[in-house]
């Protein structure tokens, strides 16, 4: 009978051995998931930034492009006034 009662406690022992480490496994992967996350989401935001820096710098070209234009209109108006 004795040895009964130790195979049975030794089996709730080794459960709650596995039950533990489980536990702590799935901890582990809930917080390596939930770091992952946050880069994606920080990549997503960084992509964002990228994409209307992207604008802003075609913004800035077709503005120059305008002053371009604007001043070779002006050189023009000057050079047939001086002649």
């Amino acid at each position: 009978m004795e040895t009964s009662v130790a195979l049975s406690i030794g089996s709730c022992v080794g459960l709650l051995g596995m039950f533990y480490t489980w536990h702590k496994d799935s901890k582990d992967t809930a917080k390596q998931i939930q770091k992952l996350e946050t880069e994606v989401d920080q990549l997503k935001e960084h992509k964002q930034d990228i994409k209307d820096l992207g604008r802003q710098i075609n913004e800035i070209k077709s503005d120059m492009s305008q002053i371009n234009q604007t001043l070779a209109r002006i050189d023009t108006n000057v050079t047939n006034l001086m002649n």
